[in-house]
């Protein structure tokens, strides 16, 4: 299951970089949970070849991200935001209304980009 996130991560940075024939193949097998003999028969080609256009296509997305890292970067910046959001949760109120309406915007806003993401 991991296997399918990570590709389906990448499908979304990286899918319009491939052949609209790999994007086509790799959304219908990683986001639509198509087997490889629907997506042949949607496409009017073999197994065989839907086999080989999920693995090309996954190793081409493989290596965008290991030339420009923008999933990993992602993740990495999603994990911060979750880590201050949890941090700025667990304060205490504060004595002083403007600070702890300052927090509380904050908590906001950080919730809002999380959503986003």
């Amino acid at each position: 299951m991991e296997e399918y996130i990570k590709v389906a991560m990448l499908l979304d940075f990286y899918g319009q970089l491939l052949t609209e024939r790999q994007y086509q193949i790799l959304d219908l097998y990683y986001n639509s949970d198509y087997s490889l003999s629907e997506i042949a028969s949607m496409l009017n080609i073999s197994r065989q070849g839907v086999y080989d256009g999920v693995k090309k296509g996954k190793h081409t997305l493989n290596e965008f991200e290991g030339k420009l890292g923008l999933a990993k970067r992602f993740s990495r910046h999603e994990e911060n935001l979750k880590d201050i959001l949890s941090k700025l949760r667990k304060l205490k109120p504060c004595r002083d209304s403007e600070d702890e309406q300052i927090i509380n915007e904050c908590i906001g806003e950080l919730q809002s980009v999380l959503k986003e993401l």
